[in-house]
Parts: C-alpha cells; sequence; structure tokens
C-alpha cells in the first residue's frame, strides 16, 4: 500500500483543478486545524490550515458550496472555497443532533433552502439563506417510517424512509416549502431491498445524484461491529415502473462516498477509474476502491501523516 506524493505547490496552484476535481478532504489536528487535500486524479496531496475550514464539520458539499458547522455545533455557514464567498446561517438549536445536509440550489437562487436530517429520524431542519432562525419539523409517516436517507437531483430532494416495524415498507418523498412549512409528497411505495446472505450483517444506504439519475447505492457490511465492507449495490430508480432497477455496471461514471453523502461524475472527463466506487471507514486513514465489474477491493494510502481519528470527506468544486 505505496503513500501518494505530496504537493508542494502553493494553494492558489490547485485553484484551477478544484473547480472540477473530486478531492478527500482530511481535517485532524487539533481542533481540526489542518486540512489536507487528496485529488485522485493525480494521486497527490497538499496540506493547509485554512481559516474558514478550522475547527469545522463539513455537513455537504454541492453546487459549489461547503455547509460548515463548528465542533461544538453552534455556528453555522456556506462558504465557497473557490470565489472564498461565506453566508452566515442561523444558530443552531442546542439539541443539535443531525448528520448531514443537502442544499437544494445556489444560494444566489431565491428558492434555496438548507436541510439538516439525522439517519434513522423523522425529525429535520430547515431555513433559507436570510433566515433569522431554523425551523424544524418532524415528517408523519402511517407506519412511523424513519429516514433511511435524502439527496439533489437538479432542484428536486428526494427522502427515502426505511420501515420501524415488520411489514413496514419503504416509501420515496419528494421534498416541496410552501411558505415556512415543508410538505413530502409521496412518489414510491417500495418493498425493502434484503441482503440475499446471511453474512451481511448490515446495509448503509445512499441516495445519490447519478449525473442526472437518481442513484441509491447500498454499502454491504459484515464483521464484529459491520466493520468490513463485502461489496457494493448500485440501483437506480426507474419512475415509470415504480422501481429500484440494480445496475451491473454505472458505465464511466464514478462514485465517491463520505460517511453520509455521495458524489457521483464522469470518469471520462476527469481521467479517474471509471465504474468503481471510492470510499473511506470511520477511523481508518486507507482509500478503498470497489470494482463494480470484477467485485474487487482495493486499498493505498492517501496520505501518511494524517491521524486514524480524523475525519475524511469528499468534495467536488
Amino acid at each position: 500500500m505505496e503513500p501518494a506524493i505530496e504537493d508542494t505547490q502553493p494553494r492558489h496552484a490547485h485553484h484551477s483543478f478544484l473547480s472540477v476535481i473530486p478531492q478527500l478532504v482530511i481535517c485532524d489536528g487539533k481542533q481540526k486545524q489542518r486540512q489536507t487535500f487528496f485529488d485522485v486524479s493525480k494521486d497527490r496531496y497538499y496540506t493547509e490550515s485554512i481559516p474558514e475550514m478550522c475547527n469545522k464539520f463539513i455537513y455537504a458539499c454541492s453546487h459549489g458550496w461547503l455547509v460548515l458547522v463548528d465542533l461544538n455545533f453552534e455556528d453555522c455557514f456556506l462558504w465557497n472555497p473557490i470565489s472564498l464567498e461565506k453566508i452566515q446561517l442561523p444558530l443552531l438549536p442546542e439539541s443539535f443532533n443531525y448528520h448531514f445536509c443537502v442544499l437544494s440550489s445556489p444560494p444566489c437562487d431565491p428558492t434555496c433552502h438548507i436541510m439538516f436530517f439525522r439517519v434513522c429520524s423523522s425529525s429535520f431542519l430547515f431555513c433559507q439563506p436570510g433566515d433569522l432562525e431554523f425551523t424544524e419539523q418532524e415528517l408523519e409517516c402511517g407506519d412511523n417510517s424513519k429516514l433511511l436517507h435524502a439527496t439533489v437531483v437538479g432542484k428536486t430532494i428526494y427522502y427515502l424512509t426505511t420501515r420501524t416495524r415488520i411489514g413496514g415498507k419503504n416509501h420515496l418523498f419528494i421534498v416541496e416549502f410552501t411558505g415556512s412549512k415543508v410538505q413530502f409528497v409521496e412518489l414510491i411505495t417500495l418493498e425493502p431491498l434484503w441482503p440475499d446472505s446471511l453474512e451481511i450483517t448490515n446495509q448503509q444506504a445512499y441516495l445519490i445524484d447519478g449525473c442526472g439519475e437518481l442513484f441509491m447505492v447500498r454499502m454491504m457490511c459484515f464483521g464484529d461491529f459491520c466493520t468490513k465492507v463485502r461489496e457494493f449495490r448500485v440501483f437506480q430508480m426507474d419512475f415509470s415502473e415504480k422501481k429500484w432497477v440494480k445496475l451491473n455496471s454505472i458505465g464511466d461514471r464514478t462514485i465517491f462516498l463520505s460517511w453520509h453523502w455521495g458524489i457521483c461524475c464522469s470518469a471520462a472527463e476527469l481521467g479517474i477509474k471509471p465504474n468503481s466506487i471510492y470510499y473511506t471507514r470511520r477511523n481508518d486513514r486507507p482509500l478503498y476502491v470497489f470494482d463494480l465489474e470484477n467485485q474487487s477491493i482495493s486499498r493505498s494510502l492517501p496520505c501518511p501523516i494524517v491521524s486514524r481519528g480524523s475525519t475524511q470527506d469528499w468534495i467536488m468544486m
């Protein structure tokens, strides 16, 4: 497992590829004061200490913007790492306990909404740029379903629930904003997707914008505490048939998975490995690549200088 090569160019030299290349951002050090950016297309990394990103969690990367939340879950803002523009968001509630966020459109769009979600919960937060406070709301679903995952395709927010009782269904909703309220319009009721092996002890699901298509990626785990990944399965939503269709190949596309969200892009345009899924594991330093064609997993070390307790997120600018 060879480590990547350190890039010693100054920060401004990287802005050209920040605009198009997926990068793994590794935040470590005391109070996450250091950010290491790994360029997967060049197999190189460089390290910075960017004030806006210090002491912050990355909750989303969308439309060229990062949603950043400080380690005390108080300060929250949008930040564009290319233009360096910053948009302050309202203070987060004291009870803040959310896992990821979606940005419905660029903040210059008057319909832009920011939504925070918690996996296996029915509550969420939302606001618009310029609002003075977040609004908290609950999803009301007849069978007490909870969030499995959510994403944005175009300007549409999709919200997938999972069953919480025997006989329960999965429900796919779209999110609509009416004044100060959020409405969930159910599109499809789905049978749960079960693993076909008793070795699989857990599945983690991601909804992803698959270059204009709605994808669901399932990470199949096994072993003690579900720490080992056996394989990935990718499904595309067929809206006409109202079902998930399993894909044996995603063509020249590549998927990048953070802990709670994922991005997809064209490999041909970026010079990266196609038909593959790049992912990391919590409290683990290697970068893993799952090849959808031969179902194999390879690994490498994107940066030898970071600690195991660092956070790792994919961003694409």
